[in-house]
């Protein structure tokens, strides 16, 4: 019998499947942080400035996704699809800028 994606022949859990030891150790952080709002807002003003955004920033990471980089290759940003621009003459081109409101 071939592999066929999606088949794990019984094994593990199904696609879509909750991890219940994860979901058990969230469960539990996120009853600790609720039962600790006020201390956590006391302890969070009593630091100063630069600490405060520094924890701030560093909480913010349990509930804002990261964001992954992403690096552009210079020749390939310089090499992308704009030959259709080469049909234009420099002063067609000022034109179009110039009624985009980017005029130079």
């Amino acid at each position: 019998m071939a592999f066929e994606f999606g088949n794990n022949f019984g094994k593990g859990r199904k696609l879509g499947s909750k991890n219940k030891a994860n979901q058990t150790i969230k469960d539990s952080f996120l009853s600790l942080v609720e039962n600790n709002l006020q201390q956590l807002d006391k302890d969070i003003k009593s630091l100063t400035a630069k600490d405060r955004i520094r924890a701030i920033i560093e909480l913010s990471k349990f509930l804002i996704p990261t964001i992954k980089q992403i690096d552009i290759d210079a020749d390939m940003a310089s090499k992308a699809d704009l030959g259709w621009l080469d049909n234009f003459t420099e002063e067609e081109l000022q034109e179009l800028l110039k009624k985009e409101g980017n005029g130079i």
